[in-house]
């Protein structure tokens, strides 16, 4: 019998570049967003990182691959849920505060 889907919100696979900033440490590292939803994240940042559930980050999201830089506004705060860090990468799953408009190509 299939598992029943719990996700809240339609989620988009992708591979946009991201920039998270730990609140607790102020560390900035970077990484890739490999799916999104308007509520929550998958993230692989591509360093060995500590990021446990509970802990509060601000992620920003580059939406266009030619963004280089990203305003401090465009950054959105969540929550990670969970992490594995596996081979020198870390799988971070966070639930975004408020829910987010997702600028994916259809």
């Amino acid at each position: 019998m299939p598992k029943a889907e719990r996700r809240r919100h339609v989620r988009h696979n992708t591979s946009n570049p991201v920039k998270v900033r730990c609140m607790m440490t102020g560390k900035y590292m970077g990484g890739r967003l490999s799916n999104a939803s308007a509520s929550g994240a998958l993230l692989e940042i591509s360093q060995s990182s500590l990021l446990v559930g509970g802990q509060r980050l601000q992620i920003g999201i580059a939406w266009n691959p030619k963004q280089a830089v990203l305003g401090s506004d465009q950054f959105m705060d969540a929550t990670v849920v969970r992490s594995l860090g596996l081979g020198g990468v870390q799988h971070v799953a966070i639930k975004f505060d408020k829910p987010v408009e997702l600028a994916i190509p259809a």
